[in-house]
């Protein structure tokens, strides 16, 4: 399996959030703008027709940190209305979702974060491996079940998930071409 890296997972992170952030303040722009009846400038160049377009300012890191915690509110809000629990047992410690930090966040999504590509494909190697008994001729019931949680996964997020979950498929895959080697060799 060929792994392809395009960026980190912080950098995915935080284009993602840039990206919420902005239509968030254009959005608001917008229905102030309607609100208030104020009318936004116009810039015609040459003899084309007037095209409108508005000028909002970048996204700064500072934004982006209150923009995360307003996202790590309203996720945990989320949760605990769907009866979901907002704090996360990791071994030996917990994480709660309702003061997780960004460095936090980005430990945890790490290479070696408990989050990251080596230890989640690790826990659902495990996982699917002690489900099928350690029969390697349950590959294919194995197979079928990862890439029937990844399908739905995908579905629950609107047809793609983040990159980090598509290196930690491909870590599993491979963890499961190792183990099944192991029992041809």
């Amino acid at each position: 399996m060929i792994n392809q890296v395009t960026s980190s997972p912080l950098e995915s992170f935080k284009a993602e959030a840039h990206k919420l952030l902005e239509a968030a303040v254009q959005q608001r722009q917008q229905e102030q703008n309607v609100t208030t009846g104020t009318v936004q400038d116009k810039v015609t160049l040459g003899n084309q027709p007037p095209e409108d377009v508005t000028y909002t300012k970048a996204v700064s890191d500072a934004d982006l940190g209150t923009t995360f915690t307003m996202l790590r509110d309203l996720f945990a809000a989320t949760l605990q209305e769907q009866g979901v629990a907002v704090k996360i047992a990791t071994g030996n410690e917990e994480i709660n979702l309702e003061t997780l930090t960004p460095e936090q966040a980005t430990e945890l999504i790490a290479d070696d974060g408990y989050f990251g590509v080596d230890q989640t494909s690790q826990r659902i190697f495990d996982f699917a491996v002690s489900i099928a008994g350690n029969d390697p001729s349950r590959l294919d019931a194995i197979l079928s079940g990862i890439e029937d949680g990844f399908s739905q996964a995908e579905e629950a997020w609107g047809g793609t998930l983040p990159e980090i979950s598509y290196q930690t498929k491909d870590a599993v895959m491979e963890k499961l071409d190792n183990w099944v080697a192991g029992f041809d060799a």
